[in-house]
């Protein structure tokens, strides 16, 4: 545990992924940790494969361990490309449409998905609702806005306000930014447990949360990874990003804009 919260009480324990995009090994690395404590669920936020060298790979370790799971913008994004609907649109220009082909961080993953990883994502809902003990929670990939426009800690609360919708459950908690975070806003708590993928916030360690309502508290955590395995995968598969480029990226925690 690295940082913590206080919250109301709310009877269970819900470890929070987010953010995977095609990372296995940090994803395994998560699983494993989150193996080794007793919680009462898993939770995904989305983004499953999108910008990573595994993207079938994750579908199939959360679709084989059952995990309660919605959909990000570039689930989104690879639905759309492949001509597919997804649950929920994005909020796009008028008119746009999308480049034919795809562009290639859309076309490599989506050679990788088989026709059933596709049916998977098109079949992930927008949202995830909990209530517990007089106790609601929310869960959604960016905001209750849609799956694009992410809440992030420095915005203002005339900028906050919108993206909630009136939506009034205890706990928002969103992924998105690759940021985790957690504070008080209106009589509610907004949360994030950061990305497992790929953080963006200066640690390159794969990071995910644990709502303990039971003890009253949001725990941030942050797990060390293989990195090399997952370049080592980007290599041998011809991955549509530079391997050395991409490796830098994991292990700086910052992806920067001509990668």
């Amino acid at each position: 545990m690295e940082e913590e919260f206080e919250s109301e009480v709310l009877a269970v324990r819900i470890a929070i992924i987010s953010d995977v995009h095609g990372n296995l090994a940090a994803l395994e690395a998560v699983l494993a940790d989150i193996a080794r404590d007793a919680v009462d669920q898993i939770v995904c936020l989305g983004d499953l494969a999108f910008k990573g060298p595994q993207p079938a790979e994750c579908i199939a370790r959360i679709r084989e361990l059952g995990i309660p799971c919605i959909h990000g913008n570039t689930d989104v994004m690879l639905l759309m490309a492949a001509g597919r609907k997804p649950s929920r649109p994005l909020p796009l220009p008028e008119g746009f449409r999308m480049p034919d082909p795809p562009p290639p961080p859309l076309a490599w993953p989506l050679a990788r998905l088989s026709a059933a990883d596709l049916d998977f994502l098109a079949g992930l809902p927008f949202d995830h609702r909990l209530e517990a003990d007089g106790v609601s929670v929310l869960f959604v990939h960016a905001s209750p806005q849609d799956a694009a426009t992410g809440v992030v800690p420095t915005m203002g609360a005339d900028e906050i306000r919108p993206l909630l919708r009136d939506e009034r459950a205890d706990w928002i908690i969103s992924g998105h930014v690759h940021q985790a975070y957690a504070f008080r806003f209106e009589g509610r708590w907004l949360a994030n447990p950061g990305a497992v993928g790929f953080s963006l916030d200066g640690d390159g360690r794969a990071a995910y949360a644990v709502l303990d309502t039971a003890r009253s508290r949001f725990e941030l955590r942050r797990v060390a990874y293989d990195v090399d395995a997952t370049v080592a995968a980007a290599r041998e598969r011809d991955f549509c990003f530079d391997p050395d480029r991409y490796a830098e990226a994991l292990r700086a925690g910052f992806w920067p804009a001509d990668l």
